[in-house]
């Protein structure tokens, strides 16, 4: 083995290679495959690890059970996946696999197990995620996928047309790659994404919306949306503007300010169609469409108490994400803004903070609708700093209130 792989080996956790030794010591070949070599090789630390082996599920079944420490989990067991939890670490451990007979673009209705890695590597999407690393024997790398990966370049391993005809969710797979490596699609592999694009109809809308939202968040979202944006209309249904779109990369990585900068200038019919298109949380798509409506009317000022004003209208993480809007367009004033925000901590901005309560109000003798009604003048009053947030001067200032309101 080369230097090299010894240094990658050195990464790998121990856990992980106890494992693979376990399943070796049986009579078995065992990898590190996936993204965690991929990881590896770029320096990067893996989130997670696999492995591939040449023992069926049932045979690592019989070799793994009664490890101290270990536990098997039976998931996707007929595509030959078993979750292992080993010594508080989660793994996946998948069968050499061949298959066959896409019938939805998306699953193998024919699943054969294989002795060969060779085999299994070849069924892989990118060269770069068809790298197999073994503790003893090294790097195998049969499809050019380091070569690639010096290069920054993403391409599809054989023929590109079968690879997304096989899962048509590799093509959001590869621009969200592309998005989050800064990598460039060699040009055969992005040829293939334009023409099956419409492809992607048949995946699941929560698929979907998983890879364009990890896509959104990239570092260089905003290059891959511009360069690929007639694949992204496509699958969402609306037109996109690119002017917009190159915004992107000066947007900080927080979702809804990104989804408003692709969505800022569609109508509200066009943004239905939109969340249709993506199966976004409640939570969210209600947070959009009322950012959506907000921005069309929004004039930020550069001071305090404007940004106290607008925390009684959007919630805290609604107006980070206004300021992250704002980014794309007007960066110094999102900065000097995002100062103001900063200094509003521990400052009152909604009745919560209030010193003075309902209860306080009775002795005064308001009563009903006029309790909200006083309180929210008084809130008004220490918003625009012209009142102290202390109980007495609110109690003269609401008293003050009352007695306007019966001379009315």
């Amino acid at each position: 083995m080369d230097h090299p792989c010894r240094h990658l080996v050195r990464k790998l956790p121990k856990t992980l290679l106890t494992l693979h030794a376990y399943i070796e010591e049986g009579g078995f070949e065992a990898y590190v495959v996936g993204g965690g070599v991929r990881d590896l090789l770029l320096g990067k630390k893996p989130k997670d690890y696999d492995l591939a082996s040449s023992a069926t599920p049932e045979e690592l079944s019989a070799l793994l059970r009664g490890i101290p420490r270990l536990k098997i989990l039976k998931h996707a067991k007929a595509f030959g996946t078993l979750g292992v939890y080993y010594q508080r670490q989660f793994f996946e451990i998948t069968t050499f696999r061949q298959e066959s007979d896409y019938h939805d673009y998306r699953h193998p209705q024919s699943v054969s197990f294989v002795r060969s890695i060779e085999l299994d590597l070849k069924r892989r999407d990118l060269t770069i995620n068809a790298l197999a690393l073994h503790p003893t024997k090294g790097l195998l790398d049969l499809h050019g996928g380091l070569e690639d990966l010096k290069a920054r370049l993403l391409r599809l391993v054989g023929n590109p047309s079968v690879r997304l005809q096989e899962d048509a969710l590799r093509i959001l797979r590869v621009l969200r790659l592309a998005s989050t490596l800064g990598f460039a699609i060699e040009p055969l592999s992005a040829h293939a994404l334009i023409q099956h694009a419409p492809l992607l109809k048949h995946i699941a809308k929560e698929r979907i919306t998983n890879e364009f939202c990890k896509l959104l968040l990239g570092n260089f979202a905003g290059v891959v949306c511009v360069d690929h944006q007639e694949i992204l209309e496509s699958f969402l249904g609306v037109p996109l503007c690119s002017n917009h779109l190159k915004n992107l990369g000066n947007t900080p990585p927080n979702l809804l300010s990104r989804l408003l900068v692709c969505s800022q200038h569609l109508d509200p019919a066009q943004l239905n169609t939109l969340q249709e298109h993506l199966k976004l949380p409640k939570k969210t798509t209600k947070a959009l469409n009322e950012l959506h409506t907000y921005i069309q009317n929004a004039r930020p000022c550069e001071n305090r108490v404007w940004v106290k004003q607008q925390l009684q209208i959007l919630s805290l993480s609604a107006f980070r994400a206004f300021l992250g809007w704002l980014a794309s367009t007007n960066e110094p004033l999102s900065v000097a803004l995002r100062a103001q925000f900063k200094e509003t901590k521990g400052a009152v901005y909604s009745l919560d903070f209030l010193k003075i309560r309902g209860n306080h109000l009775k002795a005064i003798g308001l009563k009903g609708a006029q309790f909200k009604a006083c309180l929210q003048y008084c809130l008004e009053s220490v918003i625009l700093e012209k009142t102290p947030n202390e109980l007495s001067p609110l109690f003269a200032l609401a008293r003050k209130w009352a007695d306007k309101l019966r001379q009315d």
